[in-house]
């Protein structure tokens, strides 16, 4: 159930930060071809969706196991080798992630304090921010999963080749 909602709100979250991101360099391209002049913060809201989009992103990622290292050394080890091998591949992305979830947050704490606000929108630049910490958080949450997973995925393999079959 939490898996199915995590995986709806990443997708979502994906979807609309890149149609958000395309329509508005599109409405700035549309801009500077009529009207001669840009819109100045169209930069501000797309590098900000993009720090999102590549949060978000970098979670399910690591939900769906596409990043090819994450995988290539324990698929060719075996027993308690490949086992040891997910665990600290699963430890190093989980610390990967908290790093980023600490430092976000001590970046938009700060940003908080300060008062600091987004040159063009005028917007709180803690909002935008937010994107650190959210996404590090969730792509810590899915680092256990994927561990988790590829742990029972492990054992199951080894059960499985420890087995004689009877013909």
């Amino acid at each position: 159930m939490v898996d199915a909602v995590l995986t709806r709100v990443e997708n979502t979250v994906i979807v609309l930060a890149f149609i958000t991101m395309t329509g508005v360099y599109f409405a700035n391209v549309v801009s500077r071809y009529f009207l001669h002049g840009s819109l100045a913060f169209t930069t501000e809201i797309v590098v900000n969706l993009a720090v999102l989009l590549t949060m978000v992103g970098a979670a399910a990622g690591v939900r769906l196991g596409t990043h090819p290292g994450f995988d290539l050394l324990p698929a060719m080890a075996t027993g308690v080798l490949r086992t040891s091998l997910i665990a600290l591949i699963a430890v190093g992305t989980l610390v990967f992630f908290l790093v980023f979830l600490w430092l976000g947050w001590e970046m938009t704490s700060r940003q908080m304090a300060q008062g600091r606000v987004t040159p063009a929108l005028g917007v709180p630049q803690w909002v935008f921010s937010m994107a650190l910490p959210v996404g590090a958080a969730l792509g810590a949450v899915r680092s256990v999963q994927a561990g988790v997973i590829q742990l029972r995925r492990a054992a199951a393999s080894s059960q499985a080749e420890g087995r004689e079959v009877l013909p």
